[in-house]
């Protein structure tokens, strides 16, 4: 959940990176490459491809040489690297950094189911390896999920995303990527339907189905081995999670593909512990930003429901709710959420933010509460994949953001459910949540890419 800017920070290159790949050759030039989106009926349908865009070529040397930076050694003054070491990343760095392809980039614009009913037109970047032109590449499907952004176009489909270097990493080792944007990022209007998971899911698997037809339209270029895996860390590590239960449950069918393992890293899987502090109205919002903006967006997702004024102060639904237009940073939201509130920033209290009735629902009934009761509802750590799915939970007992809790109380369900299943814990040795995400990140693509060449985990 945290603002992903402290994602790179263990790496200063990447930074760099992700806002210098190279512009789009002569013969992908940008132009559109045409719409196979239909309407049904005068409303979109989910999972079409609307459009698509090749926006820039990456050539392999790029992603060689943060391979190249991100020694053990550099990685080590900012990172812990013991878990990563006994991984074996000092050998599959040097063994991989040699095999890598230019990446293609393509803008995907899809249509996507929206928990309310109907669908909206999204986008997202999808990153593959450039074609051989000696025969066909078959590629494995990764789904790839941000973690949490409030700039709208601080996304995969534009320059500049934080996670765009890891990214680039698994498409030139070979990989299809598909990175979604979500609802209400991106090209998609109003506002983001944050850690929702129904919502979420949708990004992930109707872009996917978008983003494979778009591939199969390349199919004197590319294959499909019929392998997916699905990663992504902070509020990307609840995407993950939600959807493996939506593919895994049939909501979503991902139909030709097999769930081969899933990523939920520093995962905010149950979104309820901050909860009882709202019984005291002096207690200190620790990030009235992430508290906002889950009200605004559940609302959003389920405006049947979930009311904001049943939820916000009436001061924070008139000055607050409106900051929350894609335009500013966490730094930025955080002094104009406390100056709205009258108050210094680091200083916003509950009884500033929620409505006093939602207080009192905490303090007295939870359940009475809409947006409670949702919340409950859409746990995620009290789901238990099927046999055949391997599940690689990761999170840094350190995280100051995201309890390790949440990832802790995962396994032991799953392993409650199922004493067999095939789902482990890694304890990330990162003290923040930011830098946990580089080792936590690092550690899946090592995990995925030994399974796809067939060694031994």
């Amino acid at each position: 959940m945290v603002k992903a800017s402290s994602f790179i920070i263990a790496l200063a290159a990447m930074v760099a990176y992700s806002c210098a790949s190279a512009p789009a050759s002569p013969s992908t030039s940008g132009e559109d490459e045409g719409s196979s989106g239909t309407l049904a009926g005068g409303a979109l349908v989910a999972g079409l491809l609307l459009d698509s865009k090749v926006a820039r070529r990456v050539p392999a040397r790029k992603p060689r040489a943060i391979l190249a930076i991100a020694s053990p050694r550099v990685l080590g003054k900012a990172i812990g690297m013991g878990v990563l070491e006994e991984k074996g990343y000092p050998t599959w760095r040097l063994s991989r950094s040699e095999a890598l392809s230019d990446v293609i980039k393509v803008r995907i614009g899809f249509s996507a189911r929206l928990p309310e009913g109907g669908a909206e037109r999204q986008s997202g970047m999808l990153s593959i390896p450039a074609p051989r032109g000696d025969g066909k590449r078959e590629l494995s499907w990764i789904v790839f999920l941000k973690g949490t952004e409030h700039q709208r176009d601080r996304v995969p489909s534009r320059k500049g995303a934080n996670e765009t270097a890891m990214m680039d990493a698994a498409a030139a080792l070979g990989y299809a990527v598909w990175a979604p944007d979500y609802a209400g990022m991106g090209d998609a209007e109003g506002a983001q339907e944050y850690c929702v998971p129904e919502s979420m899911a949708a990004s992930a698997l109707d872009g996917l189905a978008a983003a494979r037809a778009y591939l199969a339209g390349r199919d004197d270029e590319y294959a499909e081995s019929g392998r997916l895996y699905v990663m992504g860390y902070s509020q990307g590590g609840m995407a993950t999670m939600a959807s493996l239960k939506a593919a895994a449950d049939g909501d979503i069918a991902v139909p030709g593909l097999r769930i081969v393992a899933g990523y939920p890293l520093g995962a905010p899987l149950d979104l309820m512990p901050g909860i009882p502090f709202l019984a005291d109205d002096g207690a200190t919002v620790e990030r009235p930003d992430f508290a906002a903006l889950l009200a605004i967006g559940w609302s959003r997702a389920y405006p049947e429901s979930i009311k904001l004024d049943d939820i916000l102060s009436e001061r924070a639904v008139e000055s607050v709710v409106p900051l929350f237009d894609g335009s500013r940073d966490a730094d930025e939201l955080l002094w104009a959420i406390a100056e709205a509130l009258g108050r210094k920033e680091g200083e916003v209290r509950a009884d500033d933010l929620y409505a006093p009735g939602y207080r009192a629902a905490i303090a007295g009934d939870p359940s009475s509460s809409a947006f409670y009761a949702a919340q409950s509802r859409a746990r995620l750590d009290r789901w238990a994949p099927p046999r055949g799915l391997r599940l690689v939970l990761a999170a840094s007992p350190s995280d100051e953001l995201v309890p390790f809790e949440n990832s802790v109380r995962a396994r032991d369900w799953i392993l409650a459910a199922d004493a067999e299943a095939d789902v482990s814990l890694v304890r990330l040795e990162s003290q923040s949540h930011g830098l946990a995400a580089v080792e936590g990140l690092l550690y899946a693509l090592i995990d995925m890419d030994t399974i796809e060449r067939g060694e031994t985990i």
